[in-house]
C-alpha cells in the first residue's frame, strides 16, 4: 500500500492535474496517464480523488474512474496489470436489469478447455475505446464470475457505440456463444459478487470526488455570470434574492465536498459500515447535484438553457452522476437493508 501523501504533494498533484487539463486542447487518456504518471493513483483512492476532483471541475472526457475501477478488480484477482496508458472498463449492466447484480443474466458455460459467453451488456461506459473488457457473468450454479477480454481479439463481438447525456461514449456489447480462452477467467470461479460490490464503492467514490469538482466550477460559473448581468442599472449579483441562492448552492457543494471524502474514507471499513458510508454519501451528493444544477441553470436565465454557455454541459454531466452504478432510490434502500 503506498503511503499517504503529505499536504504538499496533494497540492502538486492537484496543480499538475490542473495544469495539464487547462490547456487549450482536449485531452486524451494516453497522453494524460503518461505525462502525469498516474499508475500509481488509479489503485489509491486518495490519489484517485483528487484527480477526479479536477476532470471534474474541467469537465474532461476521461475514463479515469472506469480504467481505477477495472485496475483495482485486476489487482484484487491477481491478474497482469494493464499499462497505465490502456483503457479498461468494467461491463456489468444490463437492459433487463437495474443497479442488483443479482439480476445478472450474461452467462459463461465451459466447453472443454474453453468458455462459451452468452449475452448483452448495455451502457458500457469507454467500451468501443477499450483495450480490455471485464465482462461480469453467472458461470457453474449461477454465481457471478469476471472475464477479461480483448475486444481488439474477440471475433465476431457485436459492439453498438453511441454517446450518453453528458456526451460520455458508452455502448452495448451483444455475446452470441463467443469462445474465450481458458485464462480468460480472473479471480476465482464465481467468487466475484463481493468484488463487484466493493468496486461499485470505489467508483462511487470517485465519482462523488468528480462531483464536487463539477459542484464548484458550476457555483463558480454562476457567480461569474450574475455579477456580469445587469438589471436595473446594476449586477444582478446585488440582489439579495439572489445572494441567498448562491449561499444555499454553496452549503450544498460543502456538504457534497465532506460526503465524497466520507466516501473515500469509507472504503477502508468492513462491507457494511463501507456500503452505509459510500450509499449515505451518494444521497447527498446526488441531491447536491440536482439542487446546484438546477439553481445554476435558473440564475443564467435563458442562456443557462442553451448549448452556448458551459453550465448546461456541467449540469448534464451531473444529471448523469446521479445514476452511475446506482440512484438515490437503491442507496436508501441499500441503507435501510443494511
Amino acid at each position: 500500500m503506498n503511503a499517504p501523501l503529505s499536504e504538499t504533494e496533494q497540492t502538486m498533484l492537484r496543480d499538475a492535474v490542473r495544469a495539464y487539463l487547462g490547456r487549450d486542447e482536449a485531452p486524451r487518456w494516453p497522453d494524460f496517464a503518461e505525462r502525469l504518471g498516474i499508475g500509481a493513483a488509479l489503485l489509491d483512492t486518495r490519489q484517485g480523488a483528487i484527480i477526479a476532483e479536477e476532470i471534474g471541475r474541467t469537465r474532461a472526457h476521461l475514463p479515469f474512474a472506469d480504467v481505477a475501477t477495472a485496475a483495482w478488480l485486476l489487482d484484487r484477482c491477481h491478474a497482469p496489470a494493464l499499462p497505465a496508458t490502456a483503457i479498461a472498463t468494467l461491463a456489468w449492466a444490463e437492459p433487463a436489469m437495474r443497479y442488483d447484480f443479482a439480476d445478472i443474466e450474461v452467462h459463461a458455460r465451459r466447453d472443454g478447455d474453453c468458455w462459451r459467453l452468452d449475452g448483452t451488456k448495455a451502457v458500457v461506459g469507454w467500451a468501443a475505446e477499450a483495450d480490455v473488457l471485464l465482462v461480469a457473468a453467472r458461470t457453474g450454479a449461477g454465481a457471478l464470475s469476471l472475464f477479461r477480454i480483448e475486444p481488439a481479439r474477440t471475433e465476431g463481438l457485436r459492439l453498438s457505440p453511441y454517446r450518453t447525456i453528458d456526451r460520455h461514449p458508452a455502448a452495448d456489447l451483444v455475446f452470441e456463444d463467443h469462445a474465450l480462452p481458458a485464462e480468460a477467467l480472473i479471480g476465482p470461479e464465481g467468487g466475484a459478487l463481493d468484488l463487484l460490490e466493493e468496486a461499485r464503492d470505489r467508483a462511487l467514490a470517485l465519482f462523488a470526488a468528480e462531483a464536487v469538482g463539477l459542484l464548484d466550477s458550476l457555483l463558480e460559473q454562476t457567480i461569474a455570470y450574475t455579477g456580469q448581468r445587469r438589471q436595473f442599472g446594476q449586477p444582478i449579483a446585488g440582489f439579495q434574492a439572489l445572494q441567498h441562492r448562491m449561499v444555499d448552492m454553496y452549503l450544498e457543494c460543502e456538504l457534497a465536498r465532506s460526503s465524497a471524502w466520507l466516501a473515500g474514507e469509507a472504503l477502508n471499513e468492513a462491507a457494511p459500515v463501507r456500503a452505509r458510508g459510500v450509499s449515505s454519501a451518494m444521497v447527498n451528493v446526488a441531491r447536491a447535484c440536482r439542487f446546484v444544477g438546477q439553481q445554476a441553470i435558473q440564475l443564467h436565465g435563458g442562456m443557462g438553457m442553451t448549448d452556448e454557455l458551459p453550465v448546461g454541459h456541467y449540469v448534464k454531466r451531473a444529471m448523469a452522476i446521479e445514476v452511475l452504478w446506482a440512484d438515490s432510490d437503491w442507496h436508501l434502500a441499500r441503507i435501510a437493508g443494511i
